[in-house]
């Protein structure tokens, strides 16, 4: 098996995660490669390549992602177009999307033997609309969250589904999810949790200025449009794709978001149930 092994060096413990990986790769006898830009971090462990990230993909089985929650969706989008699963190492804290945890890298026996099973997650395409031309397209794994990004004011947020009016949300922001990221902002705001097996799209509205303004389930096949209409405000209002990429939205634009035909595969190797895993990682239980 040909292993991509893709740490976020910037946790405190993914260097030393990511070095008993190796360990454990050489005993078992996989291949494994990092980025070039590693080159000097992982120089001396035995048995390792280096590549670019083109390279990387089309070169590997599978990828494995070191660190916490948000370097591995960056992972897991890089790997899409490639169709290659990752398998998702804990090195951060929280890690709802953990397949092992630092403590359990012994289980990486499994991966080499074929013994695991792969979690489709669904994806969203995100399309920014000005004067009627695409200026922006994007994905994301977990959620898109459209506030305001210079200062904490309420701003007039308009939802429509498949063309047709649903809402006109006076809130802090707007955050459209996957199942897969209901457990996190969404949840936080007082969205539903869903399972990520399923297939459908979250509306949450932040911090809302209305006694009834609640979560909307959509089926996944509907379209999401949002559009600011707040011309009483010049600040700058941004939209971000899991906490990453972020995009300036100006009064007149339209956010269309929609299912992507493409889906992020994730590695599976122990047992656990998603609502197990959410027990843990939120209640302690």
């Amino acid at each position: 098996m040909k292993i991509a092994l893709l740490p976020n060096l910037t946790r405190v413990k993914a260097k030393d995660v990511t070095l008993e990986i190796t360990k454990w790769l050489n005993e078992y006898g996989a291949e494994f490669a990092c980025l070039d830009e590693h080159k000097d971090t992982f120089s001396a462990v035995p048995s390792i390549k280096f590549m670019d990230r083109v390279e990387i993909m089309e070169w590997c089985d599978v990828a494995i992602s070191v660190g916490g929650d948000g370097s591995m969706l960056s992972v897991a989008k890089n790997t899409v177009d490639f169709a290659k699963p990752v398998l998702c190492i804990n090195a951060g804290r929280l890690a709802f999307m953990a397949g092992l945890e630092s403590n359990e890298l012994e289980l990486l026996r499994n991966l080499i033997d074929g013994n695991y099973k792969i979690d489709r997650r669904m994806l969203l395409e995100v399309s920014i609309m000005r004067d009627g031309k695409e200026i922006s397209h994007g994905r994301c794994i977990n959620d898109a969250v459209l506030a305001r990004g210079n200062q904490l004011k309420l701003t007039d947020i308009v939802v429509d589904c498949d063309g047709k009016r649903i809402n006109a949300y006076r809130a802090d922001g707007i955050i459209v999810a996957t199942p897969t990221g209901s457990s996190g902002y969404s949840l936080s705001a007082g969205g539903p949790v869903i399972n990520p097996s399923m297939e459908a799209i979250v509306v949450t509205p932040i911090c809302a200025q209305s006694l009834f303004a609640r979560s909307i389930v959509f089926d996944a096949d509907n379209v999401i449009e949002l559009s600011p209409d707040d011309s009483s405000y010049t600040d700058e209002l941004l939209l971000s794709l899991d906490g990453e990429d972020s995009y300036n939205i100006e009064i007149g634009d339209k956010i269309i978001i929609k299912k992507s035909d493409k889906f992020a595969e994730f590695i599976r190797i122990k047992n656990d149930a998603f609502f197990e895993i959410l027990n843990t990682k939120l209640a302690g239980n």
